[in-house]
């Protein structure tokens, strides 16, 4: 017996992508050869097969199909046992509906209605800068889906799948509804032993995790009891007992681009990608890291399309992972932790720079997104390797003192205004009383970011009447880091909370980074705070590329916001 993992998509396949990586290598410690597979057009997957298919969902479903097949190749078992997260249910049941090999599905929180998940795309869509037009045609994250794409979505129903008699389904789901007790009726109908495990605890952070805390992620307790009863492992007879050796790692050739796998740092515990020119590795090589909890590859793939447009332009890249983030594992005895997003990176980012070193790779510019850009700035104060930053949407340059003061970054985009607003809606009161808040932690949140404001206000207020001589650490470091000939690109969106902090450090009139030769900051007006929109990920690609691609030394221009 092997397993296949089909996760979900956008924030479905972001949120629980170390949960699955855990259940992975539990399955695989219990004696179940495990995959997981990134759909053709998601994670760090290519494209092709969703132009060669006309549409995604025909793409994908034949992609789950092929992982079977290779998996059984490669494991020699007989039959494979499909996981399936959200709308991977239903792919994973799509795919296996004429095979006599798949024998059983593990469904967590599945997607029952395709017509409901359009309604959930488009609403993904309408919040978070995608487009729904006339046509039929979703843009949403990194997808367009075509008129195609979506009608085949809209047809897919699980109430409607016919199961084989005998196929075995575990089904955990946060709360029962009316779909998933017509979906589970109908499967049973049909012959189908499906069972319901309800939703513990153990399994939250497969739907959520805060924004920066560590979090425990799932042991799997329930899931490995039920496949150990539901398929069983018998000793093979010793004539089967051989297996296929492990294969070699993959290689991927998306257009002008030739990209491998690396294992680095201590014991080959990090895990990242490099992303080469098709004619060759570069001199020059940009490390990509993790922005907030998302893997190397970014909310909306945008590391992947940063990395490939760069090879595309000449230039080598490595998009990698944290501790304890992605596919990275944590320190002995961590490798369940989801790390803290704020915990210290300089260690990884310097593992990744010995790695590349250690390749040919000779000039070292790093490049991160929110949390990331924080990391970048503090690695490059330590490490005198890295001679370029790229930080987008740098939050802060110091971290809070006291450590719960950092939940102010949660709750920074909320004007008091939005909460007043608050106090006079019924539906608002209904939550608060029922428990699903934390007051206090609102209330804290917001004393900690009026507080750092009058704070940092008044500094500022002081150095510009001479009351205050001495520099920032954001100005003290930014000095450092161009003495030694560090070239930085600030690249900001122009919303109010991402400029904050900058303004208070270094304004935002023109010119304001001309003493801090090698240092620009720019505002990119279409840019949104995670790269998640087309517009934001193409304006800022193009704004880097120009910014890593230009002539070596350092610039004297500066760019206040427009």
């Amino acid at each position: 017996m092997a397993v296949l993992i089909c996760p979900g998509l956008l924030g479905d396949e972001l949120v629980p992508y170390c949960g699955l990586r855990v259940l992975a290598d539990r399955l695989a410690r219990a004696g179940y050869w495990t995959a997981r597979l990134e759909y053709p057009g998601t994670g760090d997957s290519c494209d092709y097969a969703i132009e060669r298919a006309g549409n995604h969902w025909t793409a994908w479903r034949e992609s789950v199909e092929q992982a079977i097949d290779w998996l059984k190749e490669v494991s020699g078992a007989r039959s494979v046992m499909l996981c399936g997260m959200r709308a991977g249910a239903m792919l994973a049941t799509a795919a296996a509906s004429s095979r006599p090999d798949v024998a059983g599905y593990l469904f967590f929180e599945p997607t029952v209605s395709g017509r409901s998940y359009v309604r959930e795309l488009t609403l993904d869509a309408e919040l978070h800068g995608g487009r729904v037009l006339p046509s039929g045609e979703i843009e949403v994250g990194e997808f367009r889906f075509g008129p195609a794409t979506v009608s085949t979505i809209a047809a897919t129903d699980l109430r409607e799948a016919v199961p084989r008699a005998g196929q075995k389904v575990a089904v955990f789901a946060r709360a029962e509804s009316r779909r998933l007790d017509a979906f589970l009726a109908a499967w049973r109908q049909a012959g189908a032993e499906a069972t319901t495990h309800g939703w513990s605890d153990d399994l939250n952070s497969l739907m959520g995790h805060p924004t920066f805390d560590a979090v425990r992620l799932p042991t799997f307790h329930d899931v490995i009891d039920w496949m150990n009863g539901a398929f069983p492992l018998t000793a093979r007879p010793a004539a089967e007992r051989a297996l296929p050796r492990l294969p070699e790692a993959a290689v991927l050739r998306p257009p002008g681009c030739v990209e491998t796998t690396l294992n680095f740092g201590p014991d080959g515990r990090l895990f990242g990608i490099l992303c080469d020119p098709d004619r060759g590795p570069s001199g020059q090589v940009v490390i990509i890291v993790n922005g907030g909890r998302d893997p190397r590859y970014g909310a909306s793939r945008q590391g992947v399309e940063f990395a490939r447009r760069l090879a595309r332009s000449g230039i080598s890249s490595l998009r990698a992972d944290f501790a304890g983030l992605g596919d990275s594992l944590g320190p002995v005895g961590t490798e369940n932790i989801l790390s803290h997003s704020f915990s210290d990176r300089t260690a990884d980012i310097r593992a990744m720079i010995n790695a590349l070193q250690a390749r040919g790779y000779r000039r070292f510019t790093v490049q991160g997104i929110c949390s990331g850009a924080y990391h970048a700035f503090h690695a490059a104060l330590a490490e005198p390797r890295i001679s370029g930053l790229m930080l987008v949407n740098q939050p802060l340059f110091t971290l809070p003192r006291r450590p719960d003061e950092i939940t102010y970054l949660d709750h920074r985009r909320l004007t008091p205004m939005f909460y007043l607003r608050k106090v006079f809606s019924p539906q608002s009161w209904q939550t608060l009383l029922g428990g699903r808040v934390d007051f206090g932690t609102v209330l804290h949140s917001l004393w900690v970011r009026g507080l750092r404001s009058v704070r940092l206000g008044m500094r500022r207020a002081g150095r510009e009447v001479g009351l205050i001589r001495k520099q920032s650490f954001a100005q003290s470091s930014l000095s450092d880091l161009c003495q030694r000939g560090v070239r930085t690109l600030f690249l900001f969106s122009p919303a109010e909370e991402d400029l904050e902090m900058f303004r208070r450090e270094f304004t935002l009139e023109p010119g304001a980074l001309s003493s801090y030769r090698g240092a620009e900051m720019r505002v990119v007006p279409r840019m949104d705070h995670a790269l998640i929109s087309f517009e934001s990920r193409r304006d800022a690609n193009t704004e880097m590329l120009d910014f890593v691609g230009a002539s070596s030394g350092p610039s004297t221009a500066s760019r206040g916001q427009p």
